[in-house]
């Protein structure tokens, strides 16, 4: 917290992105913390207070809609 500037008010961030893996795992956050954003912290940078689960469909290569914006 002292290294980025965040006070004790501000202490529980919220994650913005993580990334995702083929196994699954989550390698780095991007985090906010009040007004100030943290990115490509690793496990080790945070403590987790609150875990919510949450899914993604998967991605297909085939997928004609995908990597086209909306």
């Amino acid at each position: 917290m002292e290294r980025y500037g965040i006070s004790e008010e501000n202490a529980i961030g919220t994650v913005l992105w993580h990334s995702l893996n083929e196994s699954g795992e989550i390698g780095v956050y991007d985090m906010k913390f009040g007004d100030t954003v943290i990115r490509n912290l690793t496990e080790a940078d945070i403590e987790v207070t609150i875990e919510e689960g949450h899914g993604h469909p998967p991605k297909r290569d085939d997928d004609p809609k995908r990597g086209t914006k909306k």
